[in-house]
């Protein structure tokens, strides 16, 4: 059975239309509170990103749980904080499953529900599809709940640490008019740190700022002579950086900066896990650096599955979700960013950025679609894809899916010559968009 509302990530969507109406967002809590009894769940710890629509939502979300559950409520708070906290009460007490009202890093007319459970990962599907089997069931919400607890985010900020950043160490930090906004400010500390994407603000968040738009950082530690920019998204699951050039350093390049520290440390990890997007000269440097890599399927609910599977702790996307077992059950971009200035601050001076792995060229393509068509039924783009794998073998790598939130087919080819990644690249969009009725 596929499901019909949750995606990558959640439900997501523009707020306050279908299915994410104020009424179908009480319904969502009501169906929420059903599957989740019956799991078990005595729980529910929700939080929510700065949009101007989370505020209402949460509202209706709580008022569909109705009364079977006690809400526990963090508020304004960055998604890991919601997985942590889900995780920690649990091992602590009676089972908690968590939700966070959030659209990541989309634009501040959209929002979504992202799922958690006792572990504080991702909702299983099987979960997902007795949640949007309920929502179906259920002609109308409760109308009488119980009044939520708020809880202190204290707990998690205090297990993360935070850093004191040497006067000689200059950063900026983007926190994308987010969720990180007011928490960060309290972990990172220096006298040569400038704040950019602050305060946190719903009609701001990731517009012009923020990881999925890093033109502004580059620029900011550029004029400001920083060694380094940090990028949160919108819910601060994620991160991206800037060296002192403003050039960026995406997440397959921390991950080898933290697989590097804690080897060099006696702590070299037992493998890393990262997906079909992961940039082929990760893979050939953990292999010189004799730790094992594997791949999985785009979406950290993949990446933590093969985690648990082999025992693993550390793993990434390029995007910059970095999941680090070690210190929470999700990805985290706080907490990434914590871990690769402490990695920078044990190098020498001189030595600072000569760690970075030389990619493999590789370009991505979104073609826009009205309507979203299986890639198998793509008869002009699956022959072009065979025709490639026909002339160059292993040498092209190429992935083909469709976005998990977005309606964009997404074209990767990665190879060790650019000029391969141009041409198949130029094969395979061309074929798609005549299999998608498109210009």
């Amino acid at each position: 059975m596929s499901l019909c509302y949750f995606g990558t990530d959640g439900i997501r969507g523009v707020a306050l239309r279908s299915p994410l109406t104020l009424e179908e967002v009480s319904r969502w809590g009501a169906a929420w509170a059903q599957v989740a009894r019956k799991a078990g769940v005595k729980r529910m710890v929700i939080g929510w990103d700065p949009r101007s629509s989370s505020g209402p939502m949460s509202e209706a979300f709580i008022l569909g749980l109705g009364m079977g559950l006690r809400v526990l409520v963090l508020g304004m708070v960055p998604t890991p904080a919601v997985a942590w906290t889900v995780a920690h009460l649990s091992a602590e007490g009676p089972k908690t499953w968590g939700l966070m009202i959030s659209a990541s890093h989309n634009p501040p007319e959209d929002n979504g529900l992202k799922g958690f459970n006792e572990l504080g990962e991702k909702l299983e599907e099987d979960q997902e599809q007795a949640i949007e089997a309920a929502f179906e069931a259920i002609p109308e919400p409760t109308t009488i709940s119980i009044p939520p607890e708020h809880l202190d985010l204290g707990p998690y900020l205090r297990h993360l640490g935070g850093i004191d950043l040497p006067r000689n160490f200059g950063v900026v930090i983007d926190c994308a008019h987010g969720a990180t906004a007011e928490a960060a400010q309290e972990l990172f500390r220096g006298p040569a740190i400038d704040w950019i994407g602050v305060p946190a603000d719903g009609p701001s968040i990731n517009v012009g700022v923020g990881s999925t738009h890093l033109n502004a950082l580059s620029a900011a530690v550029v004029a400001r002579g920083a060694q380094l920019g940090i990028a949160f998204d919108g819910d601060g699951d994620r991160c991206l950086l800037v060296d002192g050039r403003g050039d960026l350093v995406d997440g397959d390049q921390m991950v080898w900066l933290l697989a590097q520290d804690r080897k060099a440390s006696g702590d070299a990890p037992p493998g890393v896990v990262g997906t079909v997007m992961t940039n082929g000269g990760l893979a050939q440097a953990l292999a010189s650096a004799e730790i094992p890599f594997v791949r999985t399927p785009v979406g950290d609910k993949f990446l933590l599955r093969e985690m648990a599977k082999r025992g693993w702790d550390l793993a990434a996307e390029a995007s910059g979700h970095l999941i680090q077992k070690r210190v929470g059950p999700s990805g985290d971009g706080m907490a990434a960013a914590l871990g690769i200035l402490r990695a920078l601050l044990h190098r020498p001076a001189d030595r600072r950025w000569a760690w970075a792995f030389r990619p493999w060229p590789q370009r991505l393509v979104n073609v826009v679609a009205r309507d979203r068509r299986d890639v198998a039924a793509c008869t002009d783009l699956v022959a072009a894809m065979a025709a490639i794998d026909a002339r160059w073998g292993e040498g092209v790598r190429q992935v083909v899916r469709w976005s998990g939130t977005e309606p964009k087919l997404r074209l990767m080819v990665e190879a060790q010559e650019t000029a391969w990644v141009d041409q198949a690249l130029h094969e395979l969009e061309t074929a798609a968009r005549r299999d998608l009725a498109l210009a």
